[in-house]
């Protein structure tokens, strides 16, 4: 028994680093499996592939950017009419999130993070963004940051998307056209190119 403890104690003094001229064990010093070729080959090309969003029973990827289309649209519980009402839209235009679809419904998500599912008919393909922020946003005349301001938009603006490229979006919105930084909108991915 007193051989096993000492054993015991020779070994987390080992890997303590406690006895002088033995080698110190580190996690990389333990041998470890290879994964099979073909499994490291999945792992590799997964870390380096970007993600992609998946494509639902519609055909169309999710998640994905639309706009409520009437100005009075219900947001329910759950996906049926059975369904208790949790809020209600008063303005057609305003954006929100797909994340998910069940037969004629689709699960949305709002710029508040609030989630709800609405009939399909209530909803529009056509793009349009909130401006975000706590000041102005400047809407520059040209997609760079020196360009002369056209006009300046408050926080929680609503405006039609025109495109996006790079970290610059073309807005429209009560007359005024121009650019705004990506980084000052809800409603577009990071990522994303629009023409």
């Amino acid at each position: 028994m007193r051989d096993h403890l000492r054993t015991i104690l020779v070994i987390l003094l080992l890997m303590a680093g406690a006895v002088p001229g033995w080698a110190k064990l580190s996690p990389g010093a333990i041998p470890q499996p290879r994964p099979k070729p073909f499994l490291e080959a999945a792992l590799q090309s997964a870390a380096t592939t970007a993600v992609q969003p998946r494509i639902a029973a519609s055909g169309l990827p999710v998640p994905r950017w639309v706009s409520v289309r009437a100005g009075r649209v219900n947001v329910r519980r759950g996906p049926s009419m059975d369904q208790d009402v949790v809020w209600t839209y008063v303005r057609a235009g305003v954006p929100v999130e797909i994340i998910a679809e069940f037969d004629t419904w689709r699960r949305i998500r709002d710029s508040s993070g609030e989630t709800g599912w609405v009939k399909t008919q209530m909803l529009d393909g056509r793009r349009t963004v909130l401006v975000t922020g706590r000041v102005n946003t400047a809407i520059l005349n040209s997609p760079k940051a020196e360009a002369d301001v056209v006009a300046y938009a408050a926080p929680g603006l609503q405006a039609q998307l025109v495109g996006c490229r790079g970290e610059w979006c073309e807005v429209s919105a009560r007359g005024f056209d121009g650019y705004v930084s990506r980084d000052r909108l809800w409603g577009v991915y990071s990522e994303e190119t629009i023409h």
